[in-house]
């Protein structure tokens, strides 16, 4: 018999059993120091892994598996951020000065490392893997690898130098990041797409596991290897830590369960069948994970957020003025505390709340969420009870006069000023407001006697009916699905006539990042950097954004990430922000240009972020202990850390 999380003789062996694709790796013990086998932990996802090449694959299921296989040249430290020595013991940087300058990095490889099939790391790896992924350019790391001009060995204290085409700022956690590949695996290897490590034995890289069983569509396994074997635990900087323990991993294997659904996976963490979850719980799974006995939510902070997005090509949501009164409609509190019940916060920038190194708080010493320059565009009410000052709105439409970072009253709230100093791109409006007779049906039934008027014309004269807010069906977002049907309310007692159109999820991808054919669209992102700039330039710069059309019949299908139209035109754009922290490898400064950057495009406004998720891991800890808290995303991108902190309780 089994208890839930319990480890037994049938539990291990369960590990190891079904008809695995791949042959078992070897003891994980090998000619090291033999050591007390611990245990076998059980991870259960809603989907299935995607392959095992780490050059062809972007599935976070199959990352599961090989961000325990590879390893990097650095590592981002998942409390500080700092980037820390891994594969690479030292580097540097020098002649980076300027945007047209060439730099030239120099580094060190670490002595005394193995790969997981035995064989000895070697600088000749190391140089192979620059120039292997120079030469193949995999899609998944080509934004790093495209900057790479030459790749050469080093002599005296350098082992290897990468001359780049121009300046990377945050060289040191992208260009020093690549995985190492072994180059006696790879080097027979003409066309990394064709390439199945499950059948040439697995995956092999300088990581702490060994693929031991691979079927894609139910499960896969891992052995860990000895500490004594994997040196890469036991590194300076992690000794020196408070928060987590050097010298595991502390677990015998890992098992990954594929359930097929989140409700059957949420169902296995409950009856015990999994000791954790991939990802994090649902909202509607919190209450029943918190009632049960033994299980624990590890809280983590956000790597995303949940937003609104614009189209800046279409009028009146190409001014500014415009776009902030929309936001002033947007009842905060009702989203967060009623319909989301607390389980996520109350958004403001483009960077979450965890990555305080980027926010703009952060250089003004103010607090981060709460300080009053973080609320600028928060709802409007009125003293007595919460309702909508629409009066105060109106006002501040007809005015003309947009929050651009200076001080003042807007709208009946007062706002501080901008944290860094920066300015939005526009300083009045670009259109004439006014209010008149309702005249369009969107109207018909709202709590106004006044309709809006850009420069003498409703919304549906310019735009060919009301504004609309696309959304997913309610049954896959019934929180948002609320939330916009209450902004539409809302906008219509200011005297803005607006609708939804429901569109599946992949008919709003194509209507928003193909054809740029909408007006206001939601969406959430994950996996923000938590040095932001290259986040920022993959969503916010022109570089990536598609002119499109006003009417939604252009044919260009090219998915741009900047769906917005954000940097295309002058009076809205951080590019030039943007730009110089893309090439400003001094740490201190890139983030400086960071946080202004950040604060201009909220001031801009290309987008409303409305909210932080909550991060809640599922786990089992009355079998488990040791995890680590309040780190981004226990559950999925720094998985791999939990896994190597955990341990048996008792």
């Amino acid at each position: 018999m089994t208890e839930r999380g319990r480890i037994t003789r049938r539990r291990l062996l369960a590990a190891g059993a079904g008809a695995a694709t791949l042959p078992l790796a070897g003891c994980a013990g090998g000619t090291g120091t033999e050591r007390e086998r611990s245990a076998t932990f059980t991870l259960g996802t809603s989907d299935s892994f995607a392959g095992l090449n780490p050059l062809a694959t972007a599935s976070g299921y199959s990352w599961i598996l090989l961000n325990l296989v590879y390893e990097s040249g650095t590592v981002v430290d998942p409390v500080t951020f700092d980037v820390r020595p891994n594969v690479f013991t030292d580097w540097t940087v020098a002649g980076a000065d300027g945007p047209d300058a060439e730099p030239v990095v120099s580094v060190s490889v670490r002595d005394g490392l193995t790969f997981t099939d035995g064989t000895p790391l070697t600088v000749d790896d190391v140089v192979f893997t620059y120039r292997y992924l120079r030469e193949q350019r995999p899609a998944r790391y080509l934004p790093v690898v495209s900057t790479i001009a030459a790749v050469e060995r080093a002599s005296g204290d350098w082992d290897l130098r990468l001359r780049l085409s121009e300046p990377v700022g945050t060289y040191a956690s992208s260009t020093l990041a690549l995985p190492i590949l072994p180059e006696h695996v790879w080097s027979g290897v003409d066309d990394y797409r064709r390439y199945r490590p499950s059948n040439h034995g697995g995956p092999v890289g300088l990581g702490p596991a060994t693929v031991t069983s691979y079927e894609p569509d139910t499960s896969a396994s891992v052995s860990f290897r000895d500490p004594d074997e994997y040196a890469l635990s036991s590194l300076d900087w992690l000794r020196d830590r408070d928060t987590l323990d050097a010298g595991g991993p502390f677990l015998d294997a890992l098992r990954v369960q594929v359930y097929g659904s989140d409700a059957a996976l949420q169902r296995a963490f409950l009856d015990g069948d999994v000791d954790a979850v991939f990802r994090t719980v649902d909202s509607s799974s919190v209450s029943d994970i918190e009632a049960a006995d033994g299980e624990t939510l590890v809280e983590g902070s956000a790597t995303g957020y949940g937003f609104y997005g614009f189209n800046l090509r279409r009028r009146p949501l190409d001014d500014l003025v415009f776009r902030q009164a929309l936001t002033f409609a947007f009842d905060d509190y009702h989203d967060v505390t009623e319909l989301h019940d607390g389980y996520v916060r109350k958004g403001d920038f483009v960077v979450p709340p965890g990555y305080t190194a980027v926010r703009p708080e952060s250089g003004a010493d103010a607090d981060i969420l709460t300080a009053p320059a973080t609320e600028a565009f928060d709802y409007r009410a009125r003293d007595d009870g919460g309702a909508f000052d629409a009066a105060a709105v109106r006002d501040f439409l007809t005015g003309g006069e947009p929050i651009t970072g200076a001080a003042g009253t807007y709208a009946g709230r007062e706002y501080p000023g901008s944290l860094t100093g920066v300015c939005a791109s526009r300083r009045g409006a670009r259109h004439d407001y006014s209010f008149g007779p309702v005249r369009s049906d969107a109207l018909a039934d709202a709590d106004t006697d006044v309709e809006l008027r850009v420069d003498g014309r409703t919304i549906p004269d310019l735009l060919g009916g009301p504004l609309e807010i696309l959304i997913t069906p309610a049954k896959r977002s019934p929180e948002r699905s609320a939330m916009t049907t209450d902004w539409i309310e809302t906008l219509g007692r200011l005297g803005v006539p607006a609708t939804r159109t429901v569109l599946s999820l992949g008919a709003m991808t194509d209507a928003v990042y193909a054809r740029e054919d909408f007006d206001v669209y939601p969406m959430r992102i994950g996996g923000v950097s938590p040095f932001a700039v290259t986040t920022l330039y993959a969503l916010f710069h022109s570089d990536n954004a598609d002119a499109g059309s006003d009417d939604g019949d252009d044919d260009d299908d090219t998915r741009a990430n900047n769906a917005m139209g954000y940097g295309l035109f002058d009076d809205a754009s951080a590019d030039e922000l943007i730009e110089r922290a893309l090439h400003e490898t001094d740490a201190d400064r890139r983030n400086a240009l960071a946080r202004r950057a950040v604060e201009r495009v909220y001031l801009d406004v290309p987008v409303m972020v409305t909210d932080y998720p909550r991060e809640r891991w599922p786990l089992d800890t009355a079998s488990w202990t040791n995890y680590v808290p309040d780190i981004p995303a226990p559950g999925s991108t720094n998985l791999a850390t939990e896994l190597l902190q955990l341990r048996p309780r008792g």
